[in-house]
């Protein structure tokens, strides 16, 4: 009985405490209030079952690709039987399968279709090197967990070229300019580990030297900017900084950077790396020769005359 006494003075004192925080809204919350709704729930099990069905349009394309005649029970194990499969002598050399393309075409009765666009190297039946990069989309039924290839794969065309966008750095900046300076020094301890990185970022700009360095030295930084001034006058730029690093002494493939600069207390510094280069406003397509496709505004001249103030370096 005193044991009994005790629990049932500790669930009252529980509810006077919720009775005192909420009123009597709370104590009823306590008890029958619905649990909160994850409103990412469904996203996340799409993109799993997209997930899913990429893979599985992967594994049977490889597999069907490289099968030999007399090797049926392999494709079986992804597609009915009835699908007049006729295979090969020799199955072909089939390497680095990717998934570039998954797209959901019907949902229905608890079973979603998809659509998958894989791509593999290939070479020729009984080649011993695959060489040729070939497209082949597969239709794959999901349910509960449980999929199918709705019939064989077929090949397609690979996806066509893209349209060139031009990109807001329409003034390319002198060396000495104070933006070319300062986007040299921090792209510089970046990669080189050569120098104090935080006296070209803002204080909260977070960004920290690679490490290990991937590279000894940088041959070349070349900048451009939206900014016509390169920095001459302006407190805020956005800049695209390509640079030529080295690799023991050896050049290296160039790398684009595009950064967000500010302007402060005197000193340009690099706020942000960006994760896409800035666009022209508004977006214009390139034409094949390089040039816009509709007229853009004419950029001035860009002053040369200027020179960077970088802060001290940090003291540790």
């Amino acid at each position: 009985m005193a044991a009994r006494r005790r629990r049932d003075n500790v669930i009252v004192a529980a509810l006077a405490v919720l009775a005192v925080l909420g009123g009597g809204n709370a104590i009823v919350g306590a008890f029958s209030g619905d649990p909160p709704v994850d409103t990412d729930q469904p996203m996340a099990q799409m993109i799993g079952r997209a997930e899913l069905a990429g893979a599985y349009a992967a594994d049977f394309v490889v597999t069907y690709l490289s099968a030999s005649a007399g090797q049926q029970d392999r494709i079986i194990e992804y597609v009915a039987a009835g699908q007049q499969i006729t295979l090969p002598a020799s199955g072909r050399q089939v390497s680095d399968p990717s998934v570039v393309h998954v797209w959901r075409a019907m949902s229905n009765g608890g079973f979603e279709i998809w659509s998958v666009t894989v791509s593999v190297r290939v070479g020729k039946n009984g080649a011993q090197a695959a060489d040729t990069k070939q497209f082949y989309r597969v239709a794959v039924s999901v349910a509960g967990g449980r999929l199918r290839a709705l019939s064989l794969p077929a090949v397609v065309e690979p996806p066509g070229r893209g349209s060139d966008l031009a990109l807001a750095y329409s003034a390319p900046c002198a060396t000495e300019s104070p933006l070319a300076e300062v986007a040299s020094g921090f792209l510089t301890a970046l990669l080189t580990g050569s120098g104090d990185i935080s006296r070209y970022t803002t204080v909260n700009a977070g960004i920290a030297a690679l490490r290990p360095a991937p590279f000894g030295a940088l041959s070349a930084v070349s900048v451009s900017a939206d900014d016509t001034g390169c920095g001459a006058a302006t407190s805020e730029a956005r800049v695209l900084a390509t640079v030529t690093p080295k690799i023991e002494g050896a050049t290296a493939s160039p790398l684009a950077y595009p950064l967000t600069m500010v302007r402060t207390a005197g000193h340009w510094q690099v706020q942000t790396m960006e994760p896409v280069p800035a666009l022209a406003d508004p977006i214009t397509v390139l034409a094949e020769h390089g040039q816009p496709s509709r007229a853009v505004a004419p950029s001035t001249s860009v002053s040369r005359s200027s020179s960077a103030q970088i802060p001290p370096p940090t003291q540790k």
